[in-house]
């Protein structure tokens, strides 16, 4: 989970990655699309109304594939899909832990930078990440945003 305090408002937020849809009795006051379930990272507002603090939904990002831990940045959150695939089930094969059948069965990590405040898609790294990832981070320095892939590669990009 990371957190980040909105300089503005005083406003802290935690935000938190997750896999799978979101569930459908939870809901947020803004909720970014397409969302087709395959996980993505939700932000909460830490309130203190009652003398006790509690978490608030604010907002849901779009769906990434697998969302990863971000990075909050200048009021940016750095965020990935990892492109993994997690399942260790199918009808067709059974249980599967081999990871090769796990590694054909995964698509390629996507890097996005969303609005820390409402969630709003600002960049994607769309399709030219060409691998996924797998139990690594996304990393922002000097002004680029870096992650490796399952390939062996260590993709950068300019903010």
């Amino acid at each position: 989970m990371s957190t980040w305090e909105e300089s503005a408002t005083g406003t802290r937020y935690v935000l938190a990655p997750f896999w799978g849809p979101k569930h459908s009795q939870f809901q947020f006051p803004i909720t970014n699309t397409p969302a087709t379930h395959d996980g993505g990272v939700a932000a909460f507002k830490v309130s203190d109304a009652t003398g006790t603090l509690t978490l608030d939904p604010a907002w849901v990002s779009r769906d990434m594939r697998r969302g990863e831990p971000v990075i909050v940045a200048n009021g940016m959150v750095f965020g990935y899909g990892s492109g993994e695939e997690t399942r260790q089930g199918w009808p067709d094969l059974g249980l599967q832990f081999n990871s090769l059948v796990r590694a054909t069965k995964s698509t390629h990590a996507t890097i996005y930078v969303l609005d820390a405040t409402t969630g709003a898609e600002l960049w994607s790294s769309g399709d030219t990440i060409t691998s996924f990832n797998h139990f690594s981070g996304i990393t922002v320095a000097n002004g680029r945003v870096y992650l490796g892939t399952y390939d062996g590669t260590l993709w950068c990009f300019g903010l």
